[in-house]
């Protein structure tokens, strides 16, 4: 059964992040090539609901990959991820698509 649900969340989550990956080199290039950069850098806290090795170095990988994102720093407690950002905007709205990349990389090692 195991291997039936990775067959469905691998794609699902390849084409997710590919989608994401897109999304956001569109949005930092049409954000550079704007008359006026806007930017509003920042550090965020994010809580992190994944536990194992493997899924934290997946997630601050990918984290990292984004564009407009980098992962700084893992509490030594494994609760809180420090990301910096390009463009800081509502923490909710942020952590929640943060949430949502979480739960996939949850269903696929767990």
């Amino acid at each position: 059964m195991k291997r039936m649900k990775l067959i469905y969340y691998i794609p699902e989550f390849i084409l997710f992040y590919l989608f994401k990956l897109v999304q956001s080199n569109f949005y930092i290039a049409y954000i550079i090539l704007s008359p006026k950069m806007k930017t509003n850098p920042g550090f965020v806290e994010f809580p992190l609901t994944i536990s194992s090795s493997a899924g934290l170095l997946l997630f601050s990988n990918l984290m990292s990959m984004t564009p407009g994102t980098l992962s700084v720093d893992i509490s030594n407690d494994r609760k809180i991820m420090l990301v910096h950002v390009l463009f800081k905007e509502d923490d909710q709205t942020m952590i929640s698509e943060i949430n949502n990349i979480q739960k996939r990389i949850q269903r696929l090692i767990s």
